[in-house]
């Protein structure tokens, strides 16, 4: 997740212009229990298998034309199908049943973010089926929902000079492709943009070819195999130039920087292949094809591990220790948040945490000077009477300092009270046995305690639910 450059959560966002429902989807059943995180509810009655996303984008007017195929898997029988979708316009919108049949019309109606497509047919429960909706407009940000009124805003935003650059944790996604805006509903993904001769468009996954019908745009095609929470999906469409590399043991690097500051992001990700190769040793096998980052021209005070493609302020540049555990940040999140994510809010600790302490390790392992344990316990010493509770903290303390620094005592603790070799056996197995999928804390905690052949409920009641911070152990 975005961390200022300090070592602390941003919860203030840049926007910047450059010119110019709620509805159940099961058919019958009851309509689904809504989740107190941002209006999320727990079931939507399918699962997102794909989404095929192809737009056109025209910098001038800020407008995007095109659409989205979604192709689901319904888990009932779903006469209706509700999707997240902030304020573009609609177009058709066709029903796919799969099977060879001919599409058919799909109704549809809009309850703020919320729509709702009426499906001609009923689906059974395991039918794959695919709904096609064309839209268009000029993008608008959403207001970040885990900090105060006017904290930031989420999702595309478009920078004066017209560069656009997409950062949506939690609910931002909306506002360029129709979703399930929920962690729990991962699904893989195609993004094809079209844009004017002279962009580039950086996104998940890999890069397939650059190429178009019209002799003043190109089209750059995206696509990532492995599933994918919607808060992750990205794209940052600016002049920029790209850097291939790879790691030492021969892990694909595509970072892509603004020209003007190509040599500081250059020199910023340096260490990037050793850090996924010191990763891949004491975790488990870096889990994707390719990793990359990019920048984006504007001083942004966080950055976002976006799967495959993190995506840096202009600020965040740089090669001090600071800017080194930023980096090592958004790494280690493409094991814990990426590959292995969250089915629901309550449990960022699982992904924000380790993250956060993986920070720590890298900087104990690359830098002879630095003192992990010292480095705990100074944390803990300054910043003890500050933090709550991990676990379930609310809308609001979603992303709060307590997630990221008592998170990261919480994990040390852990590997102080059950000693190296079951904590590494512990992380090996949760990065590989959850790989792709979702865990929940209850898991994390069966898993802990089978690795550690010993009840630690005492431990993690103190750890993640109390309200004082218990000293190290």
């Amino acid at each position: 997740m975005r961390r200022l450059a300090a070592g602390l959560l941003a919860t203030v966002l840049l926007t910047a212009a450059c010119s110019s429902g709620d509805g159940s989807s099961s058919g019958s059943a009851p309509t689904p229990r809504p989740s107190r995180y941002y209006d999320a509810p727990v079931d939507r009655g399918y699962d997102v298998v794909h989404y095929d996303i192809h737009l056109r984008y025209r910098p001038r007017s800020g407008r995007i034309d095109g659409g989205t195929t979604i192709t689901a898997t319904a888990t009932r029988r779903l006469t209706l199908m509700t999707l997240d979708l902030h304020g573009l316009a609609l177009g058709p919108t066709r029903f796919e049943p799969g099977s060879g049949k001919a599409a058919e019309p799909a109704g549809r109606r809009r309850d703020g973010d919320h729509l709702t497509l009426t499906l001609p047919h009923a689906v059974p429960r395991g039918r794959t089926f695919a709904v096609s909706i064309a839209y268009h407009g000029v993008p608008r940000p959403v207001g970040d929902p885990t900090g105060p009124p006017g904290a930031g805003e989420l999702g595309w935003q478009r920078l004066p000079n017209c560069d656009v650059y997409v950062v949506s944790e939690p609910i931002g996604a909306r506002t360029w492709f129709p979703a399930n805006d929920q962690p729990a509903d991962k699904a893989t993904f195609s993004v094809r943009i079209e844009v004017p001769h002279g962009d580039t468009v950086a996104s998940n996954g890999r890069r397939l070819g650059t190429g178009g019908s019209r002799p003043d745009t190109d089209v750059f095609r995206w696509r990532m195999p492995q599933p994918m929470a919607t808060y992750l999906a990205t794209v940052v469409i600016a002049p920029m130039r790209e850097q291939p590399t790879a790691s030492p043991a021969g892990v694909s690097i595509r970072n892509y920087f603004p020209i003007a500051t190509f040599d500081a992001g250059v020199a910023t990700f340096a260490r990037t292949g050793e850090m996924i190769d010191y990763f891949s040793s004491v975790i488990s096998p870096y889990p994707f094809g390719e990793y990359g980052a990019v920048t984006v021209p504007a001083d942004l005070g966080y950055a976002l591990e976006n799967q495959t493609m993190s995506v840096f302020g202009r600020d965040m540049l740089g090669t001090d220790r600071e800017a080194q555990l930023t980096v090592a940040h958004e790494l280690a999140h493409q094991w814990f948040g990426d590959s292995v994510g969250i089915e629901r809010w309550s449990d960022i600790w699982l992904n924000e945490a380790f993250a956060n302490y993986f920070q720590y390790v890298w900087m104990a392992h690359a830098d002879s000077g630095f003192d992990l344990d010292q480095t705990m316990a100074d944390l803990r010493a300054e910043k003890a009477d500050e933090l709550g509770p991990v676990l379930d903290p609310g809308p609001r303390g979603t992303f709060s300092s307590s997630i990221y620094e008592r998170g990261a005592l919480t994990v040390h603790a852990l590997r102080r009270t059950i000693g190296d070799p079951a904590f590494f056996t512990v992380v090996r197995r949760w990065t590989t046995e959850h790989r792709y999928g979702t865990g929940t804390t209850g898991q994390f905690v069966a898993l802990v305690e089978e690795v550690a052949g010993r009840p630690l409920g005492n431990f993690f009641d103190a750890w993640l639910r109390a309200r004082t911070v218990p000293p190290l152990p």
